[in-house]
């Protein structure tokens, strides 16, 4: 942070001071004369609860403090590195309840006046705060004075009134390990008003977002600074990602893993210059950890970056070697810049990858279609074949039976003629009529035959086709399911990679993707062929049909030719015999 705020404009060293500097000061002389009289008290007049840890002797820099919270207008504005200078050696216990407020202009939130009607208003995120209280308050020692359920009350409302006021952003479990420390330093509405100047102002609003995109690339910018080669292929071996550990050091300023006296220190930090002191102690905590974190495993490292008791004793010397860490602004604006392309790129990636999905889906629903249009005609189109195959062999074996008794006729007629030769043509006709009757037999039982196949063929397709469309269905659903499942695998991947690494990876996705819809087109070519297959067997069929046709119209045409010669042949039978009685009886 490159200035301060200041509460409100104050005049000139020498001059009468404003009425909200007076509050101030005289507030001020209040919690001296109260810590001076009573040290073992944890609550003053004004409500505030005061760290237990906190040192009870003042430092050699009150009287500068003094002055610098005197003249805070001036200070501000042209002594902004002294200022920075005197915080990182540490604010005195009794003045850091208004130098918070100095730093975040508490004294101008507009909310403060409405604090008592966002009380009464109903929070829809209460249960959680509640289960979050009664779950993290036994474990950390900043809370060990707030296991009381009137000490837990002012930490309740001031969660509860956020909440309420922002029900954009809502609750954030990493927002009790702040406010909590801020109710150990002043009272329950400033505390609130100091809140919602850390939310607005300090990008604590934009960490707690639910798209995460900040503290993302709060993360991107902490692993590419990390500049331990031994220590980064560890994780790499462990599968442990900076992640796992630097969210929550993100999110509540590493107040739930320092000590309490070091975690004040890094908040008066914090409070002047940012999420900047977060970077460095974050990484002063790798370098000093180093040999350390290489004998662990994933929980072992885990448990040693969540508690950092060590520093208790020495937060100096946490200071010290936070500041020893390179640090470049422009270096993170670069990385912020790389972080926003690589984003960008994901989500382009992820609207094409939308797009093919959506595309595949028309083109499955499509297929579906085609595939069930195809089976009902051809179906369709079986059965009517069917029925005119079966009412053929219906007129075949009509035309038969007619055949067969015309053979009979004969064979009675030639049993009662005694002419020698006319036994003999009759014999003869016979012959050709019962060579007849057994070509007509065997084009019967090829109709027959053909009929059967007709009807395997037609149940075969009501059995299989509905099986097809099953089985193309699911191989569909699965390539889908492939297609999300390494959609999925890719957003993981490009959250723990390079950018290089990235843009290789995606690179790949998409080769595999154009691969995918050259399987779909294939399927779908295959799909046509098996189409064109049914088509033609369909035309075989229909001129096999017709072959039979012109065979029954050809043995019908016999057949009215046998009728024909058998007529034509009784008459002359019957001519000779009639002649033979005449002469019979002239004689």
């Amino acid at each position: 942070m490159d200035s301060l705020s200041a509460p409100s404009p104050c005049p000139a060293p020498g001059s009468q001071l404003s009425a909200d500097e007076m509050k101030l000061l005289a507030k001020l002389e209040e919690q001296n004369r109260l810590l001076e009289t009573d040290s073992k008290s944890l609550y003053s007049v004004s409500g505030v609860l005061q760290s237990p840890t906190s040192p009870k002797t003042f430092s050699h820099d009150d009287d500068t403090w003094g002055r610098v919270i005197k003249e805070w207008d001036d200070w501000s504005k042209r002594k902004v590195g002294q200022i920075k200078v005197l915080i990182r050696r540490g604010v005195p216990a009794h003045l850091r309840p208004v130098v918070w407020q100095l730093l975040c202009d508490a004294q101008n939130v507009s909310a403060s006046q409405h604090y008592s009607d966002l009380l009464k208003s109903s929070c829809p995120a209460e249960t959680l705060i509640h289960r979050d209280l009664s779950r993290i308050l036994p474990q950390h020692q900043l809370f060990q004075k707030l296991r009381d359920a009137t000490c837990q009350e002012p930490l309740l409302n001031v969660l509860k009134a956020y909440s309420v006021l922002d029900r954009e952003i809502g609750y954030c479990q990493g927002s009790v390990f702040i406010v909590g420390l801020l109710l150990t330093q002043m009272a329950e509405e400033e505390a609130f008003c100091v809140f919602v100047r850390l939310m607005k102002d300090f990008r604590m609003r934009e960490l707690y977002r639910s798209s995460m995109v900040e503290l993302g690339c709060c993360i991107y910018q902490f692993d590419s600074m990390i500049q331990l080669p031994e220590l980064h292929s560890h994780f790499q071996t462990q599968g442990f990602h900076t992640s796992m550990f630097s969210s929550s050091w993100f999110l509540n300023i590493l107040l739930s893993s320092l000590p309490i006296t070091a975690a004040m220190r890094t908040f008066d930090i914090f409070m002047c210059e940012g999420l900047e002191i977060v970077f460095r102690v974050g990484l002063a905590v790798l370098h000093m950890k180093q040999t350390e974190l290489l004998k662990l495993d994933t929980e072992g490292m885990m448990n040693c970056l969540q508690h950092l008791e060590s520093w208790e004793s020495d937060p100096d010397g946490m200071i010290e070697a936070a500041y020893q860490i390179k640090y470049s602004s422009g270096r993170m604006k670069q990385l912020r810049k790389e972080y926003t392309s690589i984003k960008t790129k994901e989500l382009e990636d992820q609207e094409e990858l939308n797009g093919l999905s959506s595309e595949n889906k028309h083109l499955k629903q499509r297929l579906d279609i085609l595939e069930k249009r195809c089976s009902e005609q051809l179906v369709s189109q079986m059965k009517k074949e069917l029925e005119e195959s079966l009412l053929n062999a219906a007129r075949s074996q009509n035309t038969l039976k007619e055949m067969q008794t015309n053979t009979l006729q004969i064979e009675e007629s030639s049993s009662t003629v005694p002419d020698e030769d006319s036994a003999v043509y009759l014999q003869t006709e016979l012959i050709s009529c019962r060579l007849r009757e057994a070509e007509a037999l065997t084009g019967l039982r090829e109709l027959k035959q053909h009929i059967k196949d007709l009807v395997k063929k037609w149940q075969w397709q009501q059995v299989h086709g509905g099986g097809q469309q099953k089985v193309s269905s699911a191989q569909n659903d699965l390539q889908v399911e492939l297609l999300s499942t390494r959609l999925k695998e890719a957003l993981a991947q490009a959250a723990l990679r390079e950018s290089r690494h990235k843009l290789l990876q995606l690179q790949t996705e998409d080769k595999i993707h154009s691969d995918q819809l050259k399987r779909a087109e294939a399927h779908i070519n295959s799909q046509r062929d098996h189409l064109r297959e049914l088509t033609s067997q369909h035309q075989d069929l229909r001129s096999q049909l017709q072959q039979s046709r012109q065979r029954f119209s050809a043995l019908q045409y016999k057949m009215q030719i046998i009728s024909k010669s058998t007529t034509s042949f009784s008459q002359t039978t019957l001519k000779p015999s009639t002649s033979a009685s005449l002469e019979h009886n002239d004689t």
